[in-house]
Order: C-alpha cells, then structure tokens, then sequence
C-alpha cells in the first residue's frame, strides 16, 4: 500500500514505537513485578522492535560510530556536553552519591531505545519528507520527543509535565543537531545516559525530585533553555548540507 511507503505514516509509526510497545508490557506486567530489572528489560524491547521494523519497515541507515574529524565531533557536541554537565552539578553537593550498576544499565538501555528511535530513525524519516532540511528535521524529531511525555499526564500535574515536554524538545534539539553533525549515535546516547544517571546516584536528590512541586518560574526556565537550545542549534546547521549517502 501506497500509504504505508509514505514518509509522513512512517514518521508518525515511528513516534508511535516508544509509547505503544510500553503500554502494551505494562499490561502484561504486574504493578508488583515492575522494579529495576523489569524497567532495563522493557526499554531492551522497545528497541528490539523499533530495529526489526527498520529493518523490515523503515529501511533507514542508522549511523552508530564514526571515527572520523573526532575533535570537530568533540566540539559539536560540546555545548551540550557543558549544559548536562551544569544539569548534574547538584550531584557534587550531596553526601550520598553512589554509583548503581542498575541505574548505569537502565540509562544506557532508555538511552538506546530512545536516541535509536527519535535521532537515528526520525531525524532520518524527517530529512527525506522535508528535502534535507537538516534544522527542520531536528525540530521536527525533537516536537515529537517532547510530546511522548504526555503520557505521564495519568500520574503528574498538566504544568509539571509541560515542563518536562519542553524540556524533552530542548534537549532533543541539542541531541538532534550532535547526531546530523556528527554521524555517531554512540556520542548522544551516552550523553542522554549521563543526563539520567547521575541524579539517581543520589537517594537525596531522587526524593527532592519527587517532591518537587509545579510552579510557572520552572516553566519559564525551560522555556529559555529551549531557546537556548534552538539558537545552539540554528548556529551549528546553518549553512549545513546533508552529504548524500
């Protein structure tokens, strides 16, 4: 069928991976028999499927390692290595921090699924239905990251997770611009790995994390880092041209 060769149906199957494939191991698991294991083993399938549809389906070239220009990779990804780092800063001043091999193998796994799905297959599905448009396929993808937050609507306040949307879209951005720059997957799963991590090495910071409260200042903020994010991205793909593969 003609429709399901279509650049936009597979843009929106793509985005539909992460939530449906989660939804449906949510039903068969029990509330009593989610914990660390069950998280890790849910995002490894998440990404099973999203790379058996590609490469079945999506027939999109994923470009996990590339080691060439390695200090003009290292100095796209800086900015946002800077800003994940400056997020993290609060893990210096706690008392707690532990390293957890479980929270090292949940990260990397969402990591994986994540990055594998809304930069290596969504960046590429956009760059084709919008003729190469680098910075429109980046935004396109990182709208698309944002919006797979609303699910946590059934647990979470509307503004709360307003923020979290477009701090998704943010950080998406900076991730997305590393990925058409770089060619290398590897570079923004691991910084999408530090970003969740090392907060949860710290009991203390988890629990004020979830004590945290909604109020419109955290708004705001996340609205500047978004800006932020769109003018670190516009400078870097300006003038930027796709090399055709």
């Amino acid at each position: 069928m003609k429709l399901f060769k279509n650049n936009i149906t597979k843009i929106i199957i793509a985005s539909l991976i992460f939530p449906i494939t989660l939804t449906i191991i949510g039903l068969i698991l029990s509330k009593q028999s989610v914990n660390s294991f069950a998280q890790a083993l849910a995002d490894l399938v998440v990404f099973l499927v999203a790379y058996l549809l590609n490469r079945q389906y999506f027939q999109e070239k994923v470009f996990w390692f590339n080691r060439k220009n390695g200090l003009a990779q290292l100095s796209t990804a800086f900015p946002a290595l800077i800003i994940v780092a400056f997020l993290n800063s609060p893990v210096l001043l706690v008392n707690d921090f532990r390293v957890k091999f479980q929270v090292i193998l949940i990260c990397l796994l969402v990591g994986l699924a994540e990055e594998y799905i809304f930069r290596g297959l969504l960046i590429s599905l956009f760059l084709k239905a919008n003729h190469n448009n680098a910075f429109g396929a980046v935004i396109g993808s990182s709208i698309l990251f944002g919006l797979i937050h609303i699910t946590n609507l059934k647990a979470l306040p509307l503004g709360y997770v307003s923020a979290q949307m477009i701090f998704a879209a943010a950080i998406g951005i900076l991730f997305g611009t590393i990925y058409v720059k770089t060619r290398n997957l590897s570079i923004v799963i691991a910084l999408h790995a530090f970003r969740d991590m090392f907060p949860m090495f710290s009991d203390k910071l988890m629990k004020q994390a979830s004590q945290t409260s909604f109020n419109m200042a955290s708004l705001y903020v996340m609205v500047v880092f978004l800006g932020i994010a769109l003018f670190i991205s516009y400078i870097q793909l300006q003038n930027f041209e796709i090399k055709k593969s």
